[in-house]
């Protein structure tokens, strides 16, 4: 990856949508050639996709960790990874044996009975489960949120999306 390909990362990280023409000029090259370059960073696995950010009011995130029985690690990472649609991000770490899992819903109800189809599934599995419930965000770099007003460098122009 070169200096070009960063610095299209950056501004892309802020604007997916962004037009070739418009990449190509921000970065002083043409559009083929800006093209050409987020077509390499996808082919290369850098660029993986794009996504769409949604802001809902009502939505509430839930952190949960899990530190399993040591021989049962990849069992309950197997099930979990086949389970709700809630759960939308399923992390190793370095601590042994734990899973940090993020789960979202717009309600209370429905993350509950995800704890619970967990402990169902794989409770002698588990040696620890605990649950969290996000109060507030704090620094989110792709909704943009920064309570404490620092700088976000990842729409390229500063902004923070608040102005």
């Amino acid at each position: 990856m070169n200096r070009i390909d960063e610095k299209i990362l950056e501004l892309m990280k802020g604007n997916a949508r962004i037009s070739m023409q418009a990449l190509g000029k921000a970065i002083g090259i043409s559009r083929v050639a800006a093209r050409k370059h987020v077509k390499k960073l996808e082919r290369d696995g850098i660029i993986r996709g794009y996504n769409t950010c949604i802001y809902r009011d009502e939505e509430i995130t839930m952190f949960i960790d899990i530190v399993t029985m040591p021989d049962k690690y990849d069992d309950v990472l197997k099930k979990l990874s086949y389970m709700s649609a809630y759960i939308r991000q399923i992390f190793r770490t370095t601590k042994p044996y734990h899973i940090h899992i993020v789960a979202v819903s717009d309600c209370v109800s429905s993350l509950k009975y995800l704890t619970r189809m967990i402990q169902k599934e794989c409770g002698s599995d588990i040696a620890e489960i605990h649950c969290h419930a996000v109060k507030e965000v704090i620094k989110d770099v792709y909704g943009k949120v920064d309570k404490y007003g620092q700088k976000s460098v990842s729409d390229g122009s500063g902004s923070n999306g608040t102005d």
